[in-house]
């Protein structure tokens, strides 16, 4: 997954790596070409700013979130949501803070602020805290007051100025608004899915969904991501479930999860995960067939030379018929570039005779039989080995080279290939023997 960030005039394309939600902030962790580190920077899913940073400092807000948040990789449904088709701009701190001073109360400036406290000095922040509890004092707003204090205890706990104050009677008997900014240290995930789904926080809760998917499938955790997920579209479902799949592949146990990562990803990837030796569901045949027909040479290759064994036991239980369908598809790939024998060797292993087999045992019998070059090309065109066959009659035109046929059926197959000027050549060639003979 990518985006875009905008310097001044210069724009980038960075790689995005994982986000992070801590507290109400979202951090987009991106890569640039040379491996440089950037976060974008989300309050309530609004965009802030986007910050390089070269070595993290451990006591930052951004390490913390790290640390104690939770985390999604990427690609993900709630990346996308944050990122998609955007182009971010990059502006100086000084400039942000003075924009942010038209838009937010003091509160909430001063939350974002922290965030950036790996670039400005955490006492710089302490000290607007301050000034914004004796502000709202002053006018009388003691919850508003109570409320500073208890961010700025969260923001950095062994402050003595907030510990101070919050145990005094002026404070007794306040609660907290903002139960979501406590409920990260320590983590309470029953607090956070309670105010998500209070708030209909479709991010929030397809994160904490993830996260907990990844540690211990549960249907209701099930549920609440898959309903986080079904108004994306097929790509982006995609995506998200083979990154959970890739991360944790046991899930892949969970029937509702298979049948959704199955119904979604192409077909190279669809087979990858049927041929893994740990999948035990049943295999749909239609779609197995469908997807086996939709992926190039190599990967019918890899079935070949590494896959077998999950293979015979995938097809086992298909009818005859499909099961000499779908084995003579990598059968016919094979034989463009494994020794005859190796196929015939391959074939051994399943307990199914197949109608193919007898003509490839005569390819065996045929191939260095200078006599039956014509045969063996029809045979090659039996298993869509275009350039076997045409080899084969190459070979027999050396050797009989006024047989009009065999250079029509060459013509025709050279066409076929897609090898056209070739196939014009021999054209002309025919001609030339007819119009001199």
């Amino acid at each position: 997954m990518k985006c875009r960030i905008q310097i001044q005039q210069k724009q980038a394309t960075l790689d995005v790596k994982r986000l992070i939600l801590f507290k109400n902030c979202q951090l987009v962790e991106a890569h640039g070409r040379s491996g440089q580190t950037y976060y974008l920077v989300f309050h309530k899913k609004r965009y802030i700013n986007t910050v390089k940073v070269n070595q993290l400092n451990p006591d930052s807000f951004i390490a913390k979130a790290i640390k104690l948040g939770l985390i999604v990789n990427s690609p993900h449904h709630a990346i996308d949501t944050l990122v998609n088709q955007q182009t971010f701009s990059c502006i100086p701190l000084k400039k942000m803070l003075q924009s942010m001073s038209k838009k937010l109360d003091q509160l909430d400036q001063i939350i974002i602020i922290t965030y950036f406290d790996q670039f400005i000095s955490q006492e710089k922040i302490i000290n607007l805290f301050i000034e914004c509890f004796r502000q709202h004092r002053r006018d009388g707003q003691l919850q508003h007051a109570f409320q500073v204090l208890s961010t700025l205890k969260n923001y950095q706990p062994d402050n003595q100025f907030a510990h101070d104050m919050l145990v005094s009677l002026t404070f007794q008997g306040y609660q907290v608004h903002e139960r979501e900014m406590f409920a990260f240290n320590p983590l309470d995930l029953d607090t956070l899915e309670s105010i998500y789904q209070s708030d209909s926080r479709i991010l929030e809760r397809s994160i904490l969904a993830t996260v907990q998917l990844l540690k211990k499938f549960s249907n209701h955790y099930w549920q609440l991501f898959l309903s986080t997920l079904d108004p994306f579209p097929p790509s982006i479902r995609a995506a998200t479930l083979y990154e959970m799949y890739l991360q944790q592949p046991k899930l892949i146990n969970h029937q509702p999860f298979s049948d959704q990562l199955l119904m979604y990803v192409d077909s190279k990837r669809y087979l990858k995960i049927l041929l893994e030796k740990d999948f035990s569901h049943q295999v749909n045949i239609k779609t197995f067939m469908s997807h086996l027909t939709q992926v190039e040479q190599n990967t019918h290759l890899t079935i070949f030379t590494k896959h077998q064994d999950q293979f015979i036991k995938r097809i086992d239980s298909f009818p005859c018929e499909e099961k000499e369908v779908v084995t003579r598809m990598v059968v016919e790939s094979a034989l463009k570039y494994k020794p005859i024998e190796d196929i015939l060797s391959w074939l051994d292993k399943f307990d199914t005779p197949f109608y193919f087999t007898k003509h490839l045992e005569l390819i065996k019998e045929l191939k260095e039989n200078p006599d039956s070059q014509a045969q063996l090309a029809d045979i090659y065109q039996y298993f869509n080995h275009f350039a076997g066959a045409i080899d084969c009659l190459k070979w027999e035109i050396e050797l009989h080279p006024n047989n009009e046929t065999l250079y029509k059926k060459l013509i025709s197959l050279l066409k076929q290939n897609g090898q056209v000027e070739e196939a014009e050549a021999y054209q002309q060639q025919i001609i030339h023997q007819i119009k001199y003979s």
